[in-house]
């Protein structure tokens, strides 16, 4: 597009919000981003210094998705559920949305922890500046009261913050709704990034560009993005349906975190046969005068079903307040010192000695109290160790989500959680995890939106049976 003099010397606004009046309803483009990427002197790196990737982008009611290859990904604003699908194979794997922005929160921590390390190692040079960090992960760093500058250059607004450029916009674009703004801002946060306050300039600006930069700053160097939308298409279907693809199956050679969690998502809720059961072997065991293992076996009820320790007779009562080993275990769980939870864990490893190394709840607390020791590894084992052989203790898919989370594995953190709280959705233990996501909503609402959330939803989760519609997926 040539622009005639007098537009080069129109104001910002007018160059951003060129065109707002038009209106369109879901709209479809393809969209080819050019990476470029120069290194400081000295720095190594595997990554290349040029890459294109080409990627085909719907934005629907309440959904959008992105086909990059055989590789399509469908994110529902409506279920806040997100899809990623092999076409080749026509198979999916379902995670929540939540599990974007939480490993996004655990991740600028984490990088605001490096910074300081690198600042108080007398390693200034090598810091990022938290501007790009906001760029890179599309989170605030900070509380900031600074605006975007804009510098008008020869067909496109240069915006940058505190003095580091974020976004270079050319004027050439597409008028559509506000609604198809929110979604393609949408659509740079969950895959490119994107600063907050660009993405919300974007969003407000009623237009999808032709053509536009992303400037980010990283340790080893500085890349710039470099976007062309083509091939721009309104009335793009307005509902999509994963009737043509299956979930995946699961391989002979999978992993055991694979194992648990895809076995977890087909499970029933307990029946209402469990909890009885339990209390039935629980009795047995104080016949038997094994007032621990009775212990053991009220807890794995509590663990699967959420059921309380209760109506005990006096002699129970009184079995339980004489057993030491009930009295060592409950106080080396309560332990917060490391010297005092390293002994608690000798403790728990003794008593599985003595019980057996299949006792579900020692194992289960070995693996809390490794984790207290920040041993993430240890105890994940221990707990799908649990979980392969109780897969409906339900309480421990919380434990096991946080190890996961620990480790920066948020999709599966999510996907534990979601497991547990499939079975047991009012136990106490998943009121962490609702809290979490109830921050998640309330500190980065961006994330979550639904730009046409006050029409009914249209999104179709798997079916076999319900096509009717129109759909963007091949």
């Amino acid at each position: 597009m040539i622009l005639v003099p007098a537009l080069r010397r129109a104001s910002v606004a007018a160059i951003l919000f060129l065109g707002a009046g038009a209106a369109q309803a879901s709209v479809a483009f393809h969209v080819t981003v050019t990476t470029e990427r120069v290194n400081q002197p000295g720095v190594k790196t595997s990554l290349p210094a040029h890459t294109t990737q080409e990627s085909d982008v719907v934005l629907g009611e309440h959904y959008l998705s992105v086909r990059d290859g055989k590789a399509l990904a469908v994110l529902d604003f409506a279920t806040r559920r997100r899809y990623v699908i092999d076409t080749a194979a026509s198979t999916y794997d379902t995670y929540s949305l939540f599990d974007v922005a939480g490993f996004r929160r655990i991740e600028i921590a984490h990088r605001q922890g490096m910074a300081g390390a690198l600042k108080a190692g007398g390693l200034q040079a090598h810091v990022t500046p938290p501007v790009y960090e906001e760029q890179a992960l599309s989170l605030p760093a900070a509380r900031r009261r600074n605006a975007l500058v804009p510098h008008i250059l020869d067909g496109a607004v240069l915006w940058s913050l505190d003095e580091q450029p974020l976004l270079r916009l050319g004027i050439a674009g597409s008028p559509v709704s506000n609604d198809d703004a929110t979604a393609f801002a949408q659509y740079l946060r969950y895959t490119w990034g994107g600063h907050p306050l660009v993405l919300k300039m974007l969003a407000d600006g009623k237009r999808i560009p032709a053509a536009f930069t992303l400037h980010y700053e990283e340790v080893g160097g500085k890349v710039a993005r470099h976007f062309r939308i083509s091939a721009m298409t309104a009335g793009a279907p307005a509902t999509y349906t994963l009737a043509a693809y299956r979930p995946r199956p699961l391989g002979a050679d999978a992993p055991p975190l694979e194992s648990v969690l895809a076995q977890a998502a087909s499970l029933p809720p307990p029946g209402p046969q469990v909890h009885p059961a339990l209390r039935a072997e629980a009795e047995k065991l104080f016949a038997e005068e094994k007032p621990f293992e009775a212990f053991l076996t009220m807890l794995e009820d509590h663990f699967s079903t959420g059921a309380l320790v209760e109506k005990l007779s006096p002699e129970q009562r009184q079995a339980m307040q004489e057993c030491q080993p009930i009295h060592d275990l409950t106080r080396g769980l309560l332990a917060k010192d490391k010297e005092g939870i390293a002994a608690a864990l000798a403790g728990v490893q003794e008593l599985r000695k003595q019980m057996g190394a299949d006792q579900a709840v020692l194992a289960l607390f070995e693996g809390n109290l490794r984790a207290k020791l920040g041993q993430w590894p240890q105890a994940t084992a221990l707990y799908l160790q649990v979980l392969q052989a109780k897969p409906q203790m339900a309480a421990v898919y919380q434990d096991l989500g946080d190890a996961l989370l620990a480790q920066f594995d948020a999709p599966n953190a999510w996907r534990s959680w979601d497991a547990g709280r499939a079975m047991a959705p009012s136990l106490r233990q998943f009121r962490k995890v609702n809290d979490r996501e109830r921050g998640l909503l309330n500190d980065y609402p961006a994330f979550f939106a639904d730009a046409k959330a006050g029409q009914p939803s249209t999104s179709r989760p798997a079916s076999k049976t319900n096509t009717v519609g129109s759909t963007n997926l091949p």
